[in-house]
């Protein structure tokens, strides 16, 4: 629990920063937006392209693991519009945070601190791995819910025209292409550019938090306490399920089985809380209260149900 605490409390005091400058007057909640538009079209960018250049297909490319991976995350994004549709929200913003804060996971912050203490031999390759599903379904896939739901108004045909050629030319989207094409095409950075990136990277992760703290101040949940159940009792109890049960069933189709750290690392991907950048995309169309509670209250209670999850594989004997 320790360990747990001491890889998650770190983001806690960075978001509970950005609460308490914006709540004393040093920063304005609408200067957020900004910050959180900064992560969005550039830092976070920068991120992905810095996580996914360079490396080798044949690293990353463990069928078992990314197709589990990627169902459950496919799955979660069909339940969150299940529940938006049963709560009268089907096709809008809110369906779509609800969405992408069941789906996305918090590989990077929360992931990669807690693998490298869990199973260090593995905490690399399964996180490039959770950020390829990441970067190249999940992130696109919440792209393309916000963009419908921002342009619900217009012809089907000219919508779906319309949310191809924002996700295509979203700028994360664009990041995964180049950092994809970087190894084929045998294209290096030079230094000068490549020490650059790196700490526009660097920046992503702080700037982050520090926006979910602002977007805090003033938060009211009066009638969002379901929606934010619904959404991190998915994220957190769920997701883990179906990674766990994936495990079984997919090996039992015939696909290759996993060794037992990269099976720890699948549930746990799972049970990780929602991706921190849900708060910044929700706030680019007007739901970031909600993506900035999803997030928070997720992480806050992940230390309880990452500690559940690491009972029962140590349980099946994979821990």
């Amino acid at each position: 629990m320790l360990d747990i605490l001491s890889a998650t409390v770190p983001i806690f005091l960075i978001v509970a920063l950005g609460f308490v400058m914006t709540r004393i007057g040093m920063f304005k909640r609408s200067d957020m937006s900004v910050l959180a538009r900064y992560v969005v079209k550039l830092a976070l960018p920068v991120l992905i392209f810095v996580n996914v250049a360079g490396r080798s297909l044949h690293e990353i490319l463990n069928p078992t693991y990314l197709l589990a991976y990627a169902i459950a995350a496919m799955a979660m994004v069909l339940l969150g519009q299940a529940w938006a549709a049963a709560r009268g929200v089907r096709g809008s913003v809110r369906a779509a945070t609800i969405s992408f804060a069941m789906s996305g996971t918090n590989n990077g912050f929360v992931g990669f601190p807690t693998f490298l203490i869990v199973i260090p031999a593995f905490a690399g390759l399964a996180v490039g791995m959770d950020m390829l599903v990441d970067n190249t379904l999940i992130i696109p896939v919440a792209i393309a819910l916000f963009e419908a739901a921002s342009g619900a108004e217009a012809h089907w045909g000219r919508r779906l025209r319309g949310i191809l050629l924002r996700v295509v030319s979203h700028p994360m989207v664009i990041a995964i292409i180049l950092a994809l094409l970087m190894e084929p095409l045998g294209i290096t950075l030079p230094a000068m550019i490549d020490r650059s990136v790196d700490l526009i990277a660097q920046s992503s992760s702080a700037v982050a938090l520090f926006s979910i703290g602002g977007m805090l101040v003033g938060l009211t949940l009066r009638g969002q306490v379901s929606d934010l159940l619904a959404a991190v009792g998915g994220k957190l109890l769920v997701m883990p399920a179906i990674t766990l049960a994936l495990l079984f069933a997919l090996p039992a189709l015939g696909l290759p089985d996993l060794a037992p750290e990269l099976k720890v690392a699948l549930v746990l991907t799972g049970a990780l809380p929602s991706m921190s950048i849900v708060a910044a995309v929700a706030e680019q169309h007007g739901d970031g209260d909600f993506g900035a509670a999803s997030m928070m209250l997720s992480t806050a209670v992940s230390f309880l149900t990452l500690t559940g999850w690491m009972l029962v594989m140590s349980g099946l004997g994979w821990l």
